[in-house]
């Protein structure tokens, strides 16, 4: 069987989702190649976030109680989809989301394909076109806020570890992954998923790119992380630390590449450049 054939979930990660969720959703049961599954993970909403998606879904959605209780909002994102793929992990595919974007019709039929035709691609970052608040198109793409080589398809993991390193490559709302290589992987404190994850999939030689647009993602001042929270910044890790007191985070970040990563390869080349050497010649 393919894995075209085999189940897909749509993921989708809500907290007081009740503005957009049942645009998001009807997007979802528009798509060309239906999702075998909806598994939600929501995070203590006190609107009608889940009467309405128990409506529009017809109480078919698995609705998980989001069970991080992490007070730093980037460390309990993280969680929250680590929850949801977790609870994927019965389906060759999952296609996350966020609680506020819009999918387009082809998304789940072509990010299924493109896993299906490459079985050592592990995640799959495609692009997005831009809205605001109401919905209206704004310029730009997330690929222009996250650029990535044009061919790094075709990069030396080496030189796709060393360009990750230091630049944020997926949006994990217009990701799809195999939950199977991730569902036990840690997310260390204050690293969002989608950033640890392409880190993970980097390393494992399994993280490919894709051009096509393949949702709307909204920008809206509403959100707690995202584009609505300014464009992503430089993550030289050198430059964060010529403050003083941002010295101890980025340590702390360091050691995170170094003891989350570096297990994971048994490539020599990727391993010395996960050193802690290596890591000091890479984000210099």
């Amino acid at each position: 069987m393919t894995v075209a054939n085999e189940p897909v979930a749509a993921l989708l990660v809500t907290s007081n989702s009740a503005r957009w969720i049942e645009a998001t959703l009807n997007s979802i049961l528009g798509q060309t190649r239906q999702p075998d599954a909806f598994v939600v993970i929501d995070d203590n909403s006190t609107d009608d976030t889940r009467s309405i998606i128990s409506s529009v879904l017809k109480g078919e959605a698995l609705v998980y109680r989001a069970t991080s209780r992490a007070a730093d909002t980037t460390t309990r994102i993280a969680h929250n989809f680590r929850q949801g793929v977790r609870a994927c992990a019965d389906h060759a595919i999952a296609v996350l989301g966020d609680h506020d974007d819009v999918w387009h019709p082809d998304r789940i039929a072509h990010q299924t394909r493109e896993l299906s035709d490459r079985p050592s691609a592990l995640m799959l970052a495609s692009d997005g076109a831009l809205i605001d608040a109401i919905g209206e198109s704004k310029a730009g793409s997330l690929r222009d806020a996250f650029p990535v080589p044009d061919d790094w398809n075709d990069l030396a993991p080496l030189d796709q570890l060393r360009y990750v390193l230091r630049h944020s490559i997926a949006t994990g709302g217009a990701s799809a992954l195999r939950p199977a290589a991730f569902a036990d992987v840690a997310i260390p404190a204050g690293w969002l998923h989608d950033r640890w994850w392409s880190l993970v999939a980097t390393v494992l030689g399994g993280m490919r790119i894709d051009g096509e647009q393949l949702i709307d993602y909204r920008v809206s001042g509403t959100q707690e992380v995202g584009l609505g929270q300014g464009r992503q910044r430089d993550s030289k890790l050198h430059r964060a630390a010529s403050a003083a007191t941002q010295a101890p985070m980025v340590l702390g970040k360091v050691r995170d590449l170094h003891a989350g990563l570096q297990p994971l390869t048994t490539d020599p080349t990727l391993a010395r450049a996960l050193s802690w050497a290596g890591l000091a010649r890479a984000l210099r």
